[in-house]
């Protein structure tokens, strides 16, 4: 764990402004962004690898970081590594899960592993920004940003009725780019 630890603190700039943005936004062009989901480039566009480098690359990174972030704290480490853990293998593990509006049950499946990784990653998340606020204004003010843009996410969500790949992009590109700036903060280590 050290190793990913130290190999994501030293390139982490090249993860929040390179390799993210480029593979999230090289999705989009396989799609229609507002229409479809990533799922979809897997299943009716046959780009399944595309779609596992993706999740695994987004789910890596947010690993990572969110190992990170948990180190920064002094309560509850072992239960958050556990949920960060689960939340991310979730999130790989729901891709290859096969969704298909023929395949019934395997659909729900693909859609309740999908969305329970995601808001137990968002949730979690929520929970250390509200613990590392405590002693940190920067932090207190970074969790405005964080609730409202997650916030303007659920809104599109709702008012579009399901989750887009633009949704799925923008979600990944800003936490980049969020904890990005979080960890070269000089006030949070």
């Amino acid at each position: 764990m050290k190793l990913h630890y130290s190999f994501m603190k030293r390139t982490q700039w090249l993860w929040a402004f390179l390799i993210l943005p480029i593979i999230n936004i090289s999705a989009l062009f396989l799609c229609d962004p507002i229409n479809e989901n990533i799922t979809h480039i897997a299943y009716a566009n046959k780009k399944l690898p595309f779609v596992i480098l993706w999740a695994s690359t987004c789910a890596y990174y947010f690993w990572c970081t969110g190992y990170r972030l948990i180190e920064e704290l002094h309560t509850h480490k072992k239960s958050c590594r556990y949920l960060l853990t689960a939340s991310c293998l979730l999130m790989v593990i729901s891709i290859l899960i096969p969704y298909d509006n023929q395949a019934g049950m395997l659909s729900k499946l693909h859609v309740r592993a999908a969305m329970s990784a995601t808001v137990a990653y968002i949730i979690l998340f929520l929970y250390l920004l509200c613990q590392l606020s405590c002693t940190s204004s920067v932090v207190k003010k970074m969790l405005s940003t964080y609730v409202s843009f997650i916030s303007i996410l659920c809104l599109v969500f709702l008012l579009t009725g399901c989750v887009s790949a633009i949704i799925e992009v923008s979600f990944v590109i800003f936490m980049g780019i969020f904890l990005y700036v979080l960890f070269n903060n000089e006030n949070l280590s």
